[in-house]
């Protein structure tokens, strides 16, 4: 059935070409990044490559590491607590215990232009001075509980101090003078610059500089802390900041982020990350070294915020990072007093493993693809695993057979979810395979498509703000010629359907109506999700509507797959209602009886008029509702003038029809 059909477009379904085949590929950095690293770094550009070792551990008689600083003439300096030790340790990891204080931790150290070291401490923030001979002895009692960082400018010595949050200036002789007070409880780091000093502060994250005896503030970040400022060899500065704690219910907790700030004093991020609770920042050459928490991740950062991966730590992030003077990045355990360094040895192997990637249904695999430097004497093998939850488990396969051909075929079974693995290895530590691109290629089993809604319901035009008139009616573009359509008899029919694969979708339309047996086509391949039906010259009736949607535009017609459904029967019914009259006059009033009846529709409402007048009376029927096709009403006019007068009655069913009869009574 294509007669009477107006395709009138009411809602465009966008149908962008999608085919069930997918490829899963990856190229950068953020792609990677993704994963798990045992071994391999993640180079900027997102190749993977063998990562540098870790040098040998070594252990120190302290519970956990709070400050590093780099002896010029090699190794370092190490404060610690909660014994509150200082220990120098030398260049072939030999630790020497400088001085057991009475405090609980040694939070910062700087070397002084006398050759003498210099120790911050809490609870009861003094700051010790240990000359070159060994001796120690309390420098200054700042009055604070904390000493959080120490800086030499114009060879005078500042403290950073927490509880309360200030920049002290410290005499040789021990006194102090308080050179900036930003009313907060920490500040809780320093950096001598040229002439300036930069403070960073908790509480409210902020950056301030200092010069010439007087303070301006730089940035207010949206983190609660600036944890670290640090400058590259070329004199950049940077500044790390942490969230802090959660936010008020309501509120979103910032990133930790890493920022640039520029000559000009301008400040802004290059770095951010969501998960990081913590981030430890230093210069390390002409490039800056981030150890970050959540993943435990050691990152390489440009001047511009581009990163690379380094290493993943197995467990925690370290919590303090000192580059030394021979290039060594030294690195202090949070939860021990331990201390390691890159580079150490060279790695000969190790692998990476991507996060698993969501298919969204279940699908067959096809080829893995890679492209790399494999040079002499490297190898590299991927495998494949499959499964059908979020995180791999025992449900999951077995890792697959190692492929060392690109263009193999994925031998994991099919699944929902699937994860590859990479292992990178070399005879030659000089040497090491890179792999730049990855790519598997998928095939989702073709499922069918999904009808959420089917509706269809009498058009009944907008009213305009031009006067209150009615919109116009679209042309009809079926057939009928240019017969304009009348409203009352065009109907809308709208759905919502969807695809699990994506795959393009085509609409078919089926009516049927009370007395048949068959369904009969309507409209066929529809890609719009709504059109509009003129009923006028249509049989009258009970109908039922049925769509049908397929997959057959991006599917082999063998393998295509469809869903159907029908709405709520409807009535097509553009005949009036049939009204019978009866009228008697007694005592100068007219007893109007009426019967209407509709063969389909329920009758919706009734009035009536006196000699062709425009006021409507209404009629209200004998049972109180109108509910159904055939009703009764009665009603008296009175106060009529003698002679004669036309009373018309009208009578509108549920779509609208006008049904009207009129009456010719004469009083006397």
């Amino acid at each position: 059935m294509t007669a009477n059909v107006l395709l009138c477009l009411l809602v465009l379904a966008t149908a962008a070409d999608a085919g069930r085949a997918r490829t899963w590929q990856q190229h950068a950095f953020d792609d990677f990044a993704r994963g798990e690293s045992h071994g391999v770094a993640i180079a900027a550009d997102g190749a993977l490559a063998l990562g540098p070792a870790l040098a040998d551990t070594v252990e120190l008689a302290a519970e956990r590491v709070w400050s590093l600083l780099p002896n010029p003439g090699g190794g370092l300096y190490v404060g610690t607590g909660d014994s509150g030790r200082l220990f120098a340790v030398d260049a072939d990891g030999r630790a020497t215990l400088l001085f057991d204080s009475p405090e609980l931790a040694l939070h910062a150290l700087a070397l002084g232009p006398d050759g003498a070291l210099y120790a911050g401490t809490a609870p009861d923030g003094l700051i010790y001075k240990i000359a070159r001979d060994g001796e120690a002895a309390t420098l200054a009692q700042t009055g604070a509980r904390y000493v959080w960082d120490l800086a030499f400018i114009d060879g005078r010595l500042h403290a950073a101090t927490g509880q309360p949050g200030q920049v002290l200036s410290i005499a040789n002789d021990g006194s102090t003078d308080v050179v900036f007070d930003p009313g907060t409880d920490h500040v809780m780091t320093l950096l001598a610059h040229g002439d300036r000093l930069y403070a960073g502060t908790a509480g409210k994250g902020r950056i301030y500089v200092i010069a010439g005896g007087a303070s301006r503030l730089l940035y207010e970040a949206a983190q609660e802390e600036i944890h670290d400022l640090v400058a590259d060899d070329a004199g950049r500065l940077f500044a790390s900041a942490i969230p802090g704690a959660d936010p008020p219910e309501g509120q979103t907790k910032p990133p930790a982020a890493v920022y640039r700030i520029a000559a000009d004093g301008a400040v802004y991020p290059i770095w951010e990350h969501g998960e990081a609770e913590r981030v430890v920042l230093a210069a390390a050459g002409r490039h800056l070294a981030l150890a970050a928490a959540k993943p435990a991740r050691l990152l390489h950062l440009d001047a511009e915020g581009r990163r690379a991966l380094v290493l993943q730590f197995a467990d925690a992030a370290p919590n303090r990072l000192a580059l030394g003077p021979d290039g060594t990045l030294h690195l202090g355990a949070p939860q021990r007093a331990a201390l390691t360094g890159l580079p150490g040895t060279a790695r000969r192997a190790g692998h990476f493993e991507s996060a698993p990637e969501d298919l969204g249904i279940h699908a067959r695999w096809g080829a893995i693809e890679w492209r790399g430097h494999q040079p002499a004497g490297t190898r590299i093998a991927v495998k494949t695993r499959s499964g059908n939850s979020l995180e791999p488990d025992d449900t999951w396969s077995s890792w697959s057979a190692p492929l060392t051909q690109s263009g193999q075929a994925v031998a994991s079974p099919p699944a929902r979810f699937i994860q590859y693995r990479v292992e990178l290895s070399t005879d030659d530590a000089e040497i090491t395979p890179r792999l730049d691109w990855i790519a598997v290629h998928a095939v989702q089993t073709n499922l069918r498509p999904r009808i959420a809604d089917l509706q269809t319901f009498p058009f009944r035009p907008q009213k305009s703000g031009n006067g209150g008139q009615p919109q116009a009616a679209p042309s009809p573009q079926g057939r009928g010629g240019n017969r304009p359509p009348n409203a009352k008899s065009l109907r809308v029919v709208r759905w919502q359907a969807s695809d699990p694969n994506e795959d393009q979708l085509v609409y078919d339309l089926y009516l049927k109506g009370e007395d048949q047996r068959e369904w009969k086509l309507g409209e066929a391949n529809l890609s719009q999700n709504s059109i509009m039906w003129d009923t006028e010259t249509m049989p009258e009736g009970w109908t039922r509507l049925k769509l049908v949607a397929s997959d057959r535009a991006d599917n082999p017609a063998d393998q295509s797959l469809s869903a159907e459904r029908e709405c709520t029967p409807f009535a097509i019914d553009n005949s009036p209602p049939v009204i019978e009259l009866e009228t008697r006059v007694a005592g100068g009033e007219v007893v109007v009886e009426v019967a209407v009846s509709d063969r389909i529709s329920a009758i919706q409402k009734a009035h009536y008029t006196i000699d062709y007048d425009d006021e409507r009376h209404p009629i209200a029927p004998l049972d109180g509702i109108f509910d159904s096709a055939s009703e009764k009403a009665r009603f008296t006019v009175a106060g009529l003038e003698p002679g004669e007068h036309i009373i018309a009655v009208q009578i509108l069913d549920a779509l609208d029809n006008l049904g009207v009869r009129q009456a010719v009574v004469e009083i006397k």
